[in-house]
């Protein structure tokens, strides 16, 4: 959860096949209990070769810190919100990460059309603006950023970057 996950490295520890691994993530998805968010990419072939982050439905199956938690909760309402958008509007949207070879990346891109139309950290405590927040602003200029943080006091709007509670903007969402 909140990392990509590679099926290579999860065969070795398991000690199964990569397709054997593969089809165990997919049972957990076709099963509703997982969901799989891959790395946005212009060439679907690309996106679907590069590693996928994990998220569970559930957050009570996520056995990890407050921050990973809250992160996967991000996830869950952010997934919930697009298929509202698709199933009553016929939105053609969809919850992506976006990383650089670099290692920088954002937790979520929302993409409309194949176009990415927002961009959402989620942190659990820090106000501050990310750097990587800041890095991609300057490669995305025309789309929406969002820093979601969980304790945040108020919002607040820097560079092209809001830094918003967390609650009040996932409660604004319809689901």
């Amino acid at each position: 959860m909140g990392s990509p996950v590679s099926y290579t490295s999860l065969s070795q520890d398991m000690q199964v096949s990569v397709n054997t691994v593969k089809r165990y993530i997919d049972i957990l998805e076709s099963l509703h209990i997982i969901f799989i968010v891959r790395p946005f990419h212009n060439n679907i072939a690309r996106a679907i070769l590069k590693e996928p982050k994990i998220y569970f439905y559930d957050s009570g199956y996520v056995d990890a810190g407050e921050g990973i938690r809250f992160e996967n909760t991000a996830a869950v309402c952010l997934l919930k919100h697009l298929q509202y958008l698709q199933d009553s509007k016929g939105a053609e949207n969809g919850l992506h990460y976006l990383r650089t070879k670099e290692g920088k990346e954002i937790d979520f891109v929302i993409s409309d059309k194949g176009r990415i139309i927002t961009a959402i950290e989620a942190k659990l405590s820090d106000e501050n603006t990310s750097k990587n927040m800041v890095y991609f602003r300057r490669m995305l200029p025309d789309i929406d950023f969002v820093q979601l943080v969980k304790n945040a006091r108020r919002d607040t709007e820097e560079n092209g970057i809001k830094t918003v509670n967390a609650a009040g903007w996932l409660a604004e969402l319809k689901a």
